[in-house]
């Protein structure tokens, strides 16, 4: 799991780096916030363990800078005394968790594990959507065909159906495999069916 620390402490961003490393984590550490975004949208998606109260851009900022970049980060915020209100307000800007200073190694672990868990789930939305993003590629006639070819007929079938040669029709099977990136008529079909293009 890749971590981006963000805080202007040295000896936090130590400390926070030895744990995490021991615990099998890669990590990266930034002293202020600037340098964090400039490079946040090429970083891999991870867990970003956010100060609050940065010196350069509040940590509030930053969250909804995340949130607006939608680079699939899961932030958890570090706070100090007396700043739980402000740690709720960006959790319902979308932060996933906080932890107060000073922080217990466990506690630590056990939130990146769920940030974890939350970066997986944002890729494969992500991967999902993308997916079904590519049935909008499809032409108005390769709906069809491949509408037809879930009645389960053959080409010559569906081209008698639809008026067109079977050559056509090969030819539109084909270019909606390649559209869809599917291995088969099969999984384009279920993708479809998914994705609300054809009734079930």
């Amino acid at each position: 799991m890749h971590v981006h620390i963000v805080d202007d402490e040295p000896e936090l961003l130590t400390s926070l780096s030895v744990i995490l490393r021991r615990a099998g984590h890669e990590v990266t550490c930034f002293s202020n916030a600037r340098a964090f975004l400039a490079v946040a949208r090429d970083l891999t998606p991870g867990c970003v363990l956010l100060d609050l109260h940065l010196p350069d851009i509040n940590g509030l900022t930053v969250q909804r800078e995340l949130v607006r970049m939608d680079c699939g980060h899961a932030v958890i915020l570090l706070t100090g005394v007396g700043e739980i209100p402000d740690a709720v307000s960006a959790m319902r800007a979308g932060a996933l968790d906080f932890i107060r200073k000073p922080y217990r190694a466990a506690e630590l672990l056990e939130a990146v594990t769920h940030a974890e868990q939350a970066v997986a789930a944002y890729a494969e939305k992500r991967a999902r959507a993308q997916r079904f993003a590519a049935l909008n590629k499809l032409s108005t006639r390769e709906r069809e065909v491949l509408s037809a070819l879930a009645g389960g007929g053959p080409s010559k079938t569906v081209a008698y159906d639809l008026g067109i040669s079977v050559r056509t029709v090969e030819m539109h099977r084909a270019n909606i495999l390649k559209k869809l990136d599917v291995p088969n008529i099969g999984a384009a079909l279920l993708m479809a069916q998914a994705g609300a293009m054809l009734s079930s």
